[in-house]
């Protein structure tokens, strides 16, 4: 069957239900997939001169003072080799899109207020996180703004390391190109150290999303995807449904490869993604906005157990952490499956999609399903351990109106040229074949929700590796496999909502 295009209508109202906005979760909400995402509006369909010309009307105007070349010095993590930190480099004009945009944004901050820029590789997270708190410790002022994946902010802040961002003058959270969604779940003790915004292209690369392979499902006479996605019926049953009809032993060696048809391929990742896109609050905050775990509950072990079915190969998923943890398992058997017509969904990122760029096999971009039918909106979180984040350290506090002013000025540019340019040309017009994938997108970009659970991973909370290993290791019992490790989550738990509210 060949995969049909939504009708015009249909497309509309796709639009139109990305553009309302949607209650946020409420915390402790019984019922597994009950919790809410908070929608966004979705840009609408026009030409790149107007959307430049709409998004012009939110300059927040700033004055152009003169900081007499004073050093404006930026450190941002690597990232790494299959997923690189993009969110500065750029060191030349090239007539490629993105870098042009963000050079000429370096350029427009250096004139406006007569300031010298350097973009640092700091190397990887943890290096970025030592080189901050050595810098701190030493009141050398070394850094400007710091580009650091969130687990690690957290981890910077825990060490007194960060300026919290409601200090910072100039700079307006409630502005279009700053996340005041990821403020809102990000905040311990009604304070906040890190911020997502448009200068993140990072981190909103990082996005999980579903690729699907449009030949395999052609070929297999599968539902209209987009169709069940518009409707609202995108969830676990639906997806393994489809899985289960395509796996199947394509070399007659009487098991399941990474060479065979697969429904689904990925890397234990997955499970991360899978847990995001029911809106469950593995953390949620009691009336002091401090951190509760909320992982011991009936609803997330009935969660859990749905993952665990999903990424079965009773139901035909391959798992590739069940076979090999070697990068080149995790990162390119997925993709092979995909791109050789083999595979009908990989469980990636928006980075994943830009991978796709070059390839020739036909592809689509769904969101992460719901857990049921009863989960009224579609949910997905910001990678914590990967896209990077804008935190500050705590030494800009000599000079915060300075760093402040231009900080609110580079979020603003950002929004204004380098994200539609990311979106529009990276991702839109030289990777996704269809308009319904970008309708999906939209859907993706205004389903975000935070959750401190994604980011205690470096504080000594191992949620998401606990979970991992109970669907990968396909254990049983899920409240029994957590039994050992809650007095320790506990304790780890109450060690950092400590560290937080101390000095108040």
């Amino acid at each position: 069957m060949k995969i049909r295009r939504l009708s015009a209508f249909m497309l509309a109202v796709l639009l139109l239900l990305v553009s309302c906005s949607a209650p946020q979760a409420e915390e402790g909400t019984d019922g597994p997939g009950t919790a809410d995402a908070v929608t966004a509006e979705a840009p609408a369909a026009e030409t790149e001169e107007a959307q430049k010309e709409d998004r012009t009307k939110y300059d927040p105007q700033l004055e152009a003072v003169d900081y007499e070349g004073a050093a404006f010095t930026v450190l941002y993590n690597y990232g790494n080799d299959l997923e690189p930190n993009k969110d500065f480099t750029c060191e030349e004009l090239t007539g490629e899109i993105v870098n042009d945009a963000k050079f000429n944004r370096n350029v427009a901050l250096c004139e406006k207020y007569n300031i010298t820029t350097q973009y640092i590789d700091g190397g990887g997270d943890s290096s970025v996180s030592s080189a901050v708190i050595a810098s701190v410790s030493a009141g050398d002022n070394a850094y400007s703004y710091v580009d650091n994946n969130a687990q690690y902010c957290v981890q910077m802040a825990s060490k007194g390391g960060l300026l919290e961002i409601s200090e910072l003058p100039v700079v307006d959270m409630s502005a279009p190109y700053w996340n005041s969604l990821m403020l809102e779940g990000s905040s311990i003790h009604h304070k906040n150290y890190f911020v997502f915004s448009d200068i993140n292209i990072h981190a909103y690369g990082a996005t999980p999303c579903m690729i699907f392979n449009k030949v395999v499902h052609q070929n297999y006479g599968l539902e209209d995807l987009y169709e069940i996605v518009l409707n609202g019926n995108w969830t676990f049953d639906k997806a393994c449904e489809m899985i289960n009809v395509i796996t199947h032993d394509l070399d007659g060696d009487g098991k399941i490869t990474k060479d065979d048809a697969l429904g689904l391929i990925a890397n234990n990742f997955c499970i991360d993604c899978f847990i995001s896109g029911t809106g469950y609050q593995l953390i949620t905050k009691d009336e002091d906005d401090m951190p509760v775990l909320n992982v011991y509950t009936e609803q997330m072990a009935d969660i859990m157990d749905g993952i665990k079915l999903v990424c079965s190969e009773q139901t035909g998923t391959f798992l590739v952490d069940r076979t090999s943890t070697a990068t080149e398992a995790r990162e390119y058997w997925t993709e092979h499956a995909i791109t050789e017509d083999r595979a009908l969904f990989w469980v990636g990122n928006i980075k994943c999609v830009e991978r796709m760029r070059a390839s020739e096999s036909d592809f689509g971009v769904v969101p992460m399903p719901k857990y049921n039918d009863a989960q009224e909106n579609y949910a997905v979180h910001v990678q914590a351990n990967i896209g990077s984040m804008s935190c500050f350290p705590l030494t800009v506090a000599e000079n915060a109106e300075m760093v402040g002013r231009i900080t609110e000025e580079m979020a603003y540019l950002s929004f204004r040229d380098v994200m539609p340019a990311y979106m529009d040309v990276c991702i839109d017009g030289k990777t996704i074949r269809d308009e319904e994938s970008l309708a999906c997108l939209e859907i993706i970009r205004s389903s975000y929700y935070c959750d401190l659970g994604f980011m205690f991973q470096q504080m000594g909370l191992q949620l998401l590796g606990n979970m991992r290993d109970y669907v990968t290791a396909n254990k049983t019992d899920y409240m029994s496999s957590l039994k050992s490790s809650q007095k320790v989550w506990n304790k780890s738990l109450e060690k950092i909502a400590k560290t937080f509210a101390g000095g108040d």
